[in-house]
C-alpha cells in the first residue's frame, strides 16, 4: 500500500504535523543532480577512492582478480557495451562485498585498424602515404581524445576501477608483454613463419583470421561457362568467380558421378586468355564436388574459397596468384591484369560472351566472406606470415576448459562450436602500423634472427636490438649466442616490419592484469583469474585465443569463471547499428533528468521513425535496470522509455522508505537484537532473512539477476506495503523495538544492493549510519530464521489487501474503522496487530 511518498505522517492521529518527527536525509527525493554530486564527491576524492577500491595483494584476502574487457575507444561508447561493463562493476563490488581483495583494471584496448582508418578519414590520406612515425603519432592523438571520453562514461555509469594504475595495449609496458610472450613461443616451436593461403583484405590491407570473417548474403551472378576438352567435348563449368578462371590448377568430378567418368584424365582448356602459365588443366576426380550444383563439373582456383585451399593441399597442386595485396589482378590474368575483382569479373563474362563460351547467367544470393570490420569482401592470397600453432592445442583447451565454471552453463557451447571449425594455425602478422611490433631481426643471409629479451619493447623497422638481445637459428631456434658477441658475424640486420594482429594484445590481458612477467609473486597467486566476463559475439576471438594462449604458456586454464551476456538490442530486439539508424547514445540517457532536462531518441524501427522519451534516468537507473530485465547471457532490449518507467520508481520507494526510516532515532546496538520482539517484527525479520540469505548466496554464484530481483521485491513489497503500514503507529508512538527492526533492515538492505545501485546506497547509510554502504567488506550477519512465519507471509498479504479492497468497495477510508472483518484462524498471533493496522472492530 505504498503510492509515491510512504503514507504520510498525518495518518496517525494522535500526532498532530507539526509534531512529526524531522526526516534526517534532506532530499525529498531522488534525482540525478543528487546522483551527480554524489558522484564527483565519490571520484573528486582520489586517495578515498583508491582505498576503497584499490587493489593490495598484500591483504591476506582471498584474491579476485577480474579479466575485465579493455573496450576500444572509437567514438561514443556502445550503450550496450555500457550496460554490459556495468554488470562487471556490480560483480567487482559484490566480491568486496564478499570480502574477498578484488582487483578490477581499466584497461583500454588501443591497438589496431580502426584507429587507422579514422586517421585516414579525418586526415583523406592513405597510411602508406606518410613517414611512419609522423602516422603513429597521429593514431596516438587520436586515440588518447577518444580514451578520454570512454574514462568520463565509465565514471558516469558508477564503475568502481583501479583507474589509477590504467593499462594502455599500445603503452610501451604492455607490449613488451606482448612480445616476450611471441619469443618465448617462438623459441619453443610453437609460433612458425610459412608461404601459405591466407584470408587478405585488400582495402585494409592486411591479413585477418577465420574468426574476424563474417558471412554477408548479397547477388551475384552464377555464370555458366563453356569449356572444351582435348577431345573436343564441351563441359559447362558454373561459377560466380570467372575472373579467377586464370588461377585454375584443376577441374573435378565427384568420382560416383557417372555422367564425367569418361572426362577423367582428359585436359581441358582455360576459357580465358592467361599469360606466364599452362592454358589446359586435367580433370580429376574429388569427394568434395557437389553433383548438384550446377553441371556437376568444378573449377578449382587459388584461391575462391576454403575448399579449393583444401584440394590444391591434397592435390599437391601448385597455386598461382591471381589477385594481389592491393586486390587488382596480376599478369597471369592476361588482359584481365592490373583491374579490381569486380572490374575483372565483368570484363570476363564480356570475353566469355564474344567468344561464344557464355552459356547463361543467372542471378542468385550467395554468402560473401567479408572483414568483420571493414565489411570488405576477402580474397585467400598466397602470402608469408607468421602463425601461432593451435590445431593440435584443441583437445587441451577442451580439458582445461572443463575446469572453467561458464555463466550461464548453455553459453560454453559458443566456444565448443567455435572450436569445431578450427582446422588451420592463427595468422598474427599483419601489413598495417599502429600496433605492437614483431620483435624480430633477420641477418644478412636470413639464416639467423635476433630476439630481445623478455621486458623490453622494441620497434625493429626503426630500432636496432637492446642490450641483451639473442641470435637463434632461424629454422631450428636454437641459441646461438648474444648479439653483442656475434655482430660482425650476422653482418647488417634487417628489422621486421610487419605488425601483431590485435588479439595477439588482447588475448594477453588475462596474464597482464595478474601479473605475468611483472610480479611473479602476485601472478602466482592471482593465477588462473578469477573471472572472464565478456560479451558472446567475441567467444570466438578474445576468449578463445585467451585460453590458447594460457595453455600454450602454462597448460592452465585462463581463468576460473567465464561470464558471458548477450548483446544490447534495440526496442525492436534488433541489433544497433549506424546504417540501421537505430542507436540510443549511452551518455544522453545517462544524463537523461540532470538540471531538469528531458532525454529525446529518434529511433529508426522497422517499419518507421520514432520519438523515445524519458524525463529522468541517470546511472542508478540504468544499473537497476539491466540487473533486474535480463539474466546473463539473455540479449537485452534497450528502451529509456521502459527503464524509466520500471526502475526509476523503484529507487523512488527505496528512498521513500529509508527517508520515512530516518524520522527515528538510530539505536545505539544495531547489531544486537532486542529481546521479545513483537511478532510484526519477527515476521518481517524472518522474511528478510530469506531474502538476505538468497542475495549472499546469489552474490557468491555471481547470479545478480537473483540478487537484485530478490531485494526489489522485498524492498519494494513486504517491506513497505506490510509491516511498515503494520508497525507505523508503534514508529510514531517512540516504539524503540520497530525503530531497531526498520534500522536494521535498511542499513543492511543497503549495503546488499550497494553493488547495484552504490550511490543511491552511499547515500542513505552514510547520511543515517555514519559508514557507505560500499565500504562494506563482509556480508552483513543475518537476521534471526523462522521459516514458520514466512510460510504465513502469503495469508498476511492476502489479509491485508483483502481488507483495503472491501474499505474501498465500502467508500470507508483506509484510516477509519471497519466491522465485520475477522482475523483467519492461522493469522491468530497477529489479530492485535491486523487490529490496530486496519482499526478492525
Amino acid at each position: 500500500m505504498v503510492s509515491g511518498e510512504l503514507k504520510n505522517k498525518s495518518m496517525h492521529p494522535r500526532i498532530k504535523r507539526m509534531d512529526m518527527p524531522e526526516s534526517k536525509i534532506p532530499d525529498k527525493r531522488w534525482s540525478i543532480d543528487l546522483e551527480k554530486r554524489i558522484q564527483q564527491e565519490h571520484y573528486a576524492d582520489e586517495i578515498l577512492y583508491n582505498e576503497r577500491y584499490g587493489f593490495n595483494p598484500d591483504s591476506g584476502k582471498e584474491i579476485f582478480v577480474i579479466d575485465t574487457p579493455p573496450p576500444y575507444p572509437s567514438g561514443t561508447w556502445h550503450i550496450g557495451a555500457v550496460a554490459q561493463y556495468s554488470m562487471i562493476d556490480v560483480i567487482a563490488r559484490s566480491q568486496r562485498l564478499l570480502g574477498k581483495e578484488v582487483s578490477f583494471p581499466w584497461g583500454v584496448d588501443r591497438n589496431g585498424i580502426n584507429v587507422e582508418f579514422t586517421v585516414e578519414k579525418n586526415t583523406k590520406r592513405k597510411m602508406k602515404t606518410y613517414d611512419r612515425a609522423e602516422f603513429l603519432e597521429l593514431c596516438r592523438e587520436t586515440i588518447e581524445t577518444f580514451t578520454q571520453s570512454m574514462r568520463d562514461t565509465a565514471r558516469r555509469v558508477g564503475l568502481s576501477m583501479d583507474f589509477a594504475n590504467e593499462y594502455l595495449t599500445d603503452a610501451p609496458n604492455y607490449r613488451a608483454v606482448t612480445q616476450a610472450i611471441f619469443t618465448d613461443l617462438f623459441k619453443r616451436g610453437e609460433i612458425i613463419e610459412d608461404l601459405r593461403p591466407n584470408i587478405y583484405d585488400p582495402v585494409e590491407g592486411t591479413t585477418i583470421a577465420d574468426a574476424e570473417v563474417e558471412r554477408l548474403t548479397r547477388k551475384t551472378k552464377l555464370v555458366d561457362v563453356i569449356w572444351e576438352t582435348s577431345e573436343g567435348e564441351k563441359v559447362i563449368i558454373s561459377t560466380t568467380r570467372p575472373e579467377l578462371i586464370c588461377a585454375c590448377g584443376i577441374v573435378v568430378v565427384h568420382p560416383d558421378d557417372k555422367r564425367y567418368t569418361h572426362l577423367v584424365g582428359q585436359e581441358i582448356s582455360l576459357p580465358l586468355e592467361v599469360r606466364d602459365r599452362s592454358t589446359t588443366v586435367k580433370i580429376a576426380t574429388h569427394p568434395s564436388v557437389k553433383s548438384e550444383f550446377g553441371s556437376g563439373v568444378l573449377m578449382v582456383c587459388s584461391f575462391g574459397d576454403q575448399n579449393d585451399v583444401s584440394v590444391f593441399r591434397e592435390l599437391g597442386l601448385n597455386p598461382f596468384q591471381a589477385i594481389d595485396l592491393e586486390g587488382k589482378m596480376t599478369k597471369i590474368a592476361g588482359p584481365l591484369a592490373g583491374m579490381s575483382v569486380m572490374e575483372a569479373r565483368a570484363s570476363a563474362i564480356e570475353q566469355l560472351e564474344q567468344s561464344g563460351r557464355l552459356h547463361q547467367i543467372a542471378e542468385k544470393d550467395q554468402e560473401v566472406p567479408v572483414s568483420e570490420r571493414g565489411k570488405n569482401p576477402v580474397e585467400i592470397i598466397l602470402l608469408k606470415e607468421w602463425y601461432v600453432r593451435q590445431t593440435h592445442m584443441q583437445d587441451k583447451i577442451r580439458e582445461l576448459a572443463e575446469d572453467i565454471e561458464f555463466h550461464p552453463p548453455r553459453n560454453k557451447q559458443f566456444l565448443l562450436d567455435w572450436m569445431d571449425n578450427i582446422s588451420i594455425d592463427w595468422p598474427i602478422s599483419r601489413r598495417r602500423w599502429y600496433h605492437t611490433e614483431i620483435p624480430i631481426w633477420y641477418s644478412e643471409d636470413d639464416s639467423m634472427v635476433v630476439v630481445p629479451p623478455a621486458g623490453v619493447y622494441v620497434q625493429p623497422w626503426k630500432d636496432a636490438p637492446p642490450e641483451g638481445s639473442e641470435v637463434l637459428d632461424r629454422e631450428t631456434r636454437e641459441l646461438r649466442g648474444l648479439y653483442a658477441d656475434m655482430k660482425a658475424e650476422i653482418g647488417a640486420l634487417r628489422g621486421e616490419e610487419k605488425v601483431f594482429d590485435t588479439w595477439m594484445d588482447s588475448s594477453n590481458s588475462n596474464l597482464f592484469v595478474s601479473g605475468y612477467l611483472n610480479q611473479p609473486d602476485v601472478f602466482d597467486r592471482a593465477f588462473p583469474t578469477a573471472i572472464r566476463p565478456q560479451g558472446k559475439e567475441i567467444v570466438r576471438t578474445w576468449l578463445y585465443y585467451t585460453l590458447l594462449k594460457s595453455a600454450l604458456l602454462l597448460n592452465k586454464p585462463g581463468f576460473k569463471h567465464v561470464w558471458i551476456d548477450g548483446l544490447g538490442m534495440d526496442p525492436w530486439g534488433r541489433k544497433m547499428s549506424k546504417s540501421l539508424g537505430n542507436g540510443i547514445d549511452a551518455d544522453s540517457v545517462l544524463e537523461c533528468g540532470a538540471g531538469g532536462k528531458t532525454g529525446s531518441w529518434q529511433v529508426r524501427g522497422p517499419e518507421k521513425s520514432v520519438k523515445l522519451r524519458a524525463n529522468k534516468i541517470g546511472s542508478e537507473c540504468f544499473r537497476l535496470w539491466k540487473a533486474c530485465d535480463a539474466q546473463v547471457g539473455d540479449d537485452f532490449h534497450i528502451n529509456p522509455e521502459e527503464i524509466e518507467s520500471k526502475y526509476f520508481g523503484v529507487l523512488t520507494k527505496l528512498f521513500n522508505v529509508a527517508r520515512f526510516a530516518s524520522q527515528f532515532e538510530v539505536p545505539k546496538q544495531l547489531d544486537r537484537q532486542p529481546e521479545v520482539l513483537p511478532i510484526e517484527d519477527e515476521w518481517i525479520l524472518a522474511e528478510f532473512h530469506q531474502t538476505m540469505n538468497k542475495v549472499q548466496q546469489a552474490w557468491q554464484n555471481l547470479d545478480i539477476y537473483t540478487a537484485t530481483q530478490s531485494l526489489k521485491t522485498f524492498g519494494t513489497g513486504i517491506l513497505p506495503s506490510h509491516w511498515l503500514e503494520m508497525s507505523k503507529s508503534r514508529l510514531y508512538d517512540g516504539d524503540e523495538k520497530a525503530a531497531w527492526t526498520i534500522h536494521r533492515i535498511v542499513r543492511d538492505f543497503m549495503s546488499a544492493l550497494s553493488p547495484v545501485c552504490p550511490f543511491f546506497t552511499h547515500y542513505i547509510s552514510s547520511t543515517l549510519y555514519g559508514t557507505s554502504a560500499v565500504d562494506v567488506r563482509s556480508f552483513p550477519d543475518l537476521t534471526p530464521e523462522n521459516s514458520d512465519l514466512c510460510k504465513l507471509t502469503s495469508d498476511i498479504e492476502s489479509f491485508n489487501s483483502e481488507t483495503w479492497k472491501t474499505k474501498k468497495s465500502q467508500g470507508i477510508s483506509l484510516n477509519a474503522p471497519i466491522s465485520g472483518v475477522r482475523v483467519p484462524e492461522n493469522l491468530q498471533a497477529f489479530e492485535e496487530v491486523f487490529t490496530r493496522m486496519h482499526k478492525l472492530e
